[in-house]
């Protein structure tokens, strides 16, 4: 194991899951409890690791769609989704100002509907965030950090699916949460081989493992409303709303 306590001899490429997360787009979402994506009351280093896969549909399949949130109101939140023009973007806005802001350089393909997509967002705090598409650093076309000293933790839930009210439809499979940046090498274990592990042995850094929500069914990853954090250091999320474990829509790339 390597110091994020990830198990290379784990394959997660072909169907590692037989079911994934369900969401409609009309008012379901998964709930992660508050402090999933932190330390505690501050912020530092962080990285986020999921697959998505978005439903064809027109030309802009991706159009204005949001994959997770931290929302308080519209002056204190987290956002990682698509803007208007099909490119990723991730936005932290505390107090009603902007403290960091991604645009990804160039528009998501619309090919890439229907298929899953892997991606991590691993944000420096003193200097800036990267975007990881299937493996692959997205080139920025905006990459600005107000300032490195204010905290941008938000004490309430994370969410799948939606921001602030406007919800979107997809199927989505193993969240993680890391307290640190990941290295391109890091991600590109996470996308070709192997899912994070939940043991470490001496030496293994593996606190940096905040959550790992596996979301396939059975004991392992959960069922009913239930998505067991398999670390766990912060508690299991929540299907809500009508979101749920989908039999039919396993992973298989």
């Amino acid at each position: 194991m390597d110091r994020l306590g990830i198990d290379t001899q784990r394959s997660i490429r072909k169907a590692r899951n037989t079911s994934s997360i369900s969401l409609d787009g009309s008012d379901d979402y998964i709930s992660f409890p508050a402090y999933a994506y932190s330390g505690g009351s501050g912020v530092s280093d962080f990285s986020f690791s999921i697959w998505v896969q978005f439903p064809s549909g027109g030309a802009t399949p991706f159009r204005r769609k949001s994959v997770f949130d931290i929302y308080t109101d519209s002056s204190n939140y987290w956002k990682f989704s698509y803007d208007a023009s099909n490119q990723e973007t991730f936005q932290v806005q505390i107090g009603g100002v902007v403290i960091v802001s991604y645009v990804a350089s160039g528009a998501i393909d619309a090919n890439l509907a229907d298929t899953w997509i892997h991606y991590v967002y691993s944000h420096d705090r003193s200097s800036g965030t990267t975007v990881y598409r299937n493996g692959v650093a997205l080139t920025a076309g905006t990459n600005t950090i107000a300032d490195t000293t204010t905290s941008i933790h938000l004490a309430t839930v994370l969410r799948i699916g939606v921001y602030g009210t406007a919800y979107a439809a997809f199927l989505c499979n193993e969240f993680a949460v890391f307290l640190q940046t990941l290295t391109a090498a890091e991600v590109g274990v996470l996308y070709n081989q192997s899912a994070p592990h939940t043991t470490g042995t001496a030496g293994v850094a593996i606190n940096n493992l905040r959550g790992l929500f596996l979301m396939g069914d059975g004991t392992e990853a959960g069922s009913g409303t239930t998505i067991y954090d398999m670390v766990p250091h912060v508690g299991n999320a929540t299907l809500t709303n009508g979101a749920a474990y989908s039999a039919t829509s396993d992973r298989t790339i």
